[in-house]
Order: C-alpha cells, then sequence, then structure tokens
C-alpha cells in the first residue's frame, strides 16, 4: 500500500502494491486518529512552549514519538528509519526537547492533562458505563548514571499504571523512581483513576500484592468496586484461608 495527498478527512488514498507490507502502514491511521481526537492542539495546549515563533511546536515532538512507538521504535534514532515526515524535527533535537521538558516536571504533568483528554474523549463515545481497572508497577531499564537501582537489580524506573480492561485504554500512571516501591500511594492512586466522566464508573478493581492493604480494600467497599487482589500467602492469611468452611468457598469469576 502506497499513500499520495488527496482532499477529504484522510488526507491520503491508497494504491496497491506488489511490495510487502509493514507496520508502518497502520501509522496513518493512528495518526489521523489523534488528528480526529483533536489530540495536536491539546498538545500544544497543555504542554509548554520553547518560547520561539520559528521553534517548533511540542506537538511536533509528542506525536512523532507516539508513531515511532506504535511502530516498534524502542529509542531516538528509531525516529529516522520510521518516519520522513518534514514538520517533525530531527531526532537530536526531540532528545534535547525531552531534556528540558523532563526538567521541573511540567511536561510530564502536561502529558497527564494530555491524557485525561484522550480518555475523556474515548469513554464518551463508548456505550458502557461500568469498567475494570488494572493497576500494576512496571520496570523501565534505563542507561542513565542517576537513575536509582530496582529490585530487578537494573538501574531504571518504576511507574504505576492503571488500565481499564474493556478498552484497553492506559486510564492514568505515575511516574517514579525505580526504587519507590509499587505499593507506595496506592490508595491515593485508585482514588485517582476514579476520576472519570459523569455516567461512567470504575465498578472492577485488580491488583497484584502490592495493593494488599487496608487502605485500599476499604476504599474498595466504601466504593461499591469488587475487587480481586492477590496476597502473600503468609502465616495470617493460610490460617484465614483453613477457617472459611467447604460450603462457604465461591468460586471466582
Amino acid at each position: 500500500m502506497c499513500c499520495k495527498p488527496r482532499r477529504g478527512p484522510l488526507p491520503f488514498r491508497t494504491e496497491g502494491t506488489e511490495e510487502p507490507l509493514i507496520s508502518r502502514a497502520r501509522l496513518v491511521l493512528s495518526y489521523e486518529m489523534a488528528r480526529a481526537l483533536k489530540l495536536p492542539q491539546v498538545i500544544d495546549r497543555e504542554l509548554p512552549a520553547l518560547g520561539s515563533r520559528h521553534s517548533y511546536r511540542p506537538s511536533q515532538f509528542v506525536m512523532p514519538l507516539v508513531l515511532m512507538l506504535h511502530g516498534g521504535g524502542k529509542k531516538l534514532e528509531d525516529l529516522r528509519e520510521l518516519l520522513e515526515m518534514k514538520e517533525f524535527p530531527a531526532s537530536c533535537t526531540v532528545g534535547d526537547w525531552l531534556r528540558r521538558m523532563g526538567e521541573g516536571g511540567g511536561g510530564l504533568k502536561g502529558l497527564g492533562r494530555v491524557n485525561r483528554h484522550l480518555v475523556a474523549e474515548v469513554l464518551k463515545r463508548d456505550s458502557g458505563t461500568e469498567y475494570t481497572l488494572d493497576v500494576d508497577a512496571t520496570v523501565i531499564e534505563a542507561e542513565k548514571a542517576e537513575a536509582p537501582w530496582t529490585y530487578k537489580k537494573e538501574k531504571g524506573y518504576q511507574p504505576l499504571l492503571g488500565f481499564l480492561f474493556e478498552l484497553g485504554l492506559a486510564l492514568a500512571d505515575e511516574f517514579r523512581d525505580g526504587n519507590i516501591p509499587a505499593g507506595a500511594g496506592a490508595t491515593e492512586f485508585l482514588k485517582h483513576c476514579q476520576q472519570v466522566p459523569r455516567g461512567k464508573r470504575i465498578a472492577y478493581y485488580r491488583a497484584d500484592s502490592a495493593s494488599y492493604q487496608a487502605g485500599v480494600i476499604n476504599h474498595c467497599f466504601e466504593s461499591e468496586m469488587l475487587f480481586s487482589i492477590t496476597a502473600d500467602q503468609d502465616r495470617a492469611v493460610r490460617e484465614a484461608i483453613s477457617n472459611i468452611g467447604k460450603g462457604e468457598r465461591k468460586p471466582s469469576g
């Protein structure tokens, strides 16, 4: 498939070709979906500008990074191989911009507001009203000298992530150093994830043993939220299980 400019909602037309298809073909749809959701405008509004009229807009940095990840890229150098769009900056310029956005956390806060806009727009278009929240922390290995050591004995970071299972949507995230325990601030993060548009609600909660905390469990009961939380089988848990009568045991799901 090849793309050529044309007028209309999607500024391209498709033609058959004998060339083997590659993963980059789907990037066109990802890009057009972002435009339909007005993500470039929201990114330019929420992220700090460079301050010069001749500078690139924030969306001209964020969009190629998003497309690169969708296309299977893992490092900035992959921008050159995956993208050949003149309106996007070079990979070295993107790296400078990322470092600048990371200073003081202004860029991360702005991206958080962009994601809230995206979540609201997607949920608004979805017919469902109740959703399952999956929460977990993930280790991102980094080569930065100042990156802390993680429990996996490698340097990096360990952000906390919340996903809507039914939509495969990244609802919220909290970027953290790699030495921050996965269970730190679990209750606060759950409350943050519950901030969804009116008429929608988090009805189910799933997490691993990092969320096996009284604060999280109590909040689930208070919110009338069904939950499934993995518990370490320590002595107290084993005793509680043994005290459950056979007639009281019910299969999950």
